[in-house]
């Protein structure tokens, strides 16, 4: 197990990415989670039955901007104040609404 410190400064490591300006891994979402919602994502348009996504470690948001675009409720968890900031951020920009 990693000494209590190690979590620390990664957690500052990923806030001081995260602060710089733009995007660290841009604002299109990952290739692979793209392919993967078309082939497994069967949404509803306008239902009240939208699918429920956890985003793990979902950085400045990304991929959660992108599954809430498709009309899933998203709520992404991130140890980065910072990332989660500009995660909530995309959404505005792109009119979408996540949990962050």
């Amino acid at each position: 197990m990693a000494p209590p410190h190690a979590a620390m400064s990664s957690v500052a490591m990923w806030d001081r990415r995260y602060s710089k300006k733009g995007y660290a891994y841009g604002t299109e979402p990952n290739d692979f989670l793209k392919e993967m919602a078309q082939k497994y994502l069967k949404l509803s348009i306008g239902g009240d039955n939208l699918p429920e996504v956890l985003c793990l470690a979902e950085g400045e948001g990304r991929n959660a901007v992108f599954l809430a675009g498709l009309g899933c409720r998203c709520v992404a968890v991130d140890s980065s104040r910072n990332g989660l900031a500009k995660a909530r951020q995309l959404a505005t920009q792109r009119g979408v609404k996540i949990s962050a």
